[in-house]
């Protein structure tokens, strides 16, 4: 049979079936219709690209739909394992362990030897605070430009006394 004479929808009506199965032979459980949809569009990838001379199109036809449908399988795999939903549980400890921050403040601040008031203030501010660095800017009523130049040092000094420290 000739698939370059068919129109695209006789060709989805035809091979409706072959992509249901796909689905089935690939043990898709969640997001069937997600599914389907990919399939319907890796077949009109197929009648797209087809060439009868290297071969016959329903082989073609079912390579394409599945190949299309094993990537997105893959793309939703990558997506979750860098992604994860965090639940209420989890949201409430991490809140909780918030009670930790004197140490942590006092670890931060062992590092500060040599730092001027103002680099102090960024330290302060930037990271036990968690401002933003418009936030400083408006509060300490400086340009943006100046918080810039008090991280910079701030962080030169920090990373000097840390290897000093840790030197030894």
């Amino acid at each position: 049979m000739i698939y370059q004479n068919k129109s695209i929808e006789e060709i989805l009506l035809q091979f409706e079936p072959m992509v249901k199965k796909q689905i089935l032979s690939l043990q898709v459980f969640k997001g069937q219709e997600e599914f389907y949809q990919i399939g319907l569009i890796g077949l009109w990838e197929a009648y797209q690209r087809f060439d009868p001379e290297k071969g016959p199109f329903p082989a073609f036809a079912q390579k394409t739909v599945r190949g299309r449908m094993l990537q997105h399988m893959k793309e939703l795999a990558r997506f979750e394992q860098r992604y994860t939903a965090v639940s209420d549980e989890v949201l409430e400890f991490i809140e909780d362990t918030g009670s930790g921050v004197p140490l942590e403040r006092e670890i931060i601040l062992s590092y500060c030897n040599g730092l001027s008031e103002r680099q102090l203030a960024w330290v302060n501010y930037a990271i036990i605070e968690n401002k933003k660095l418009r936030e400083i800017s408006k509060i300490e009523g400086v340009p943006a430009n100046h918080i810039k130049s008090w991280r910079r040092e701030a962080l030169r000094k920090m990373l000097k006394n840390y290897q000093e420290i840790h030197r030894s």
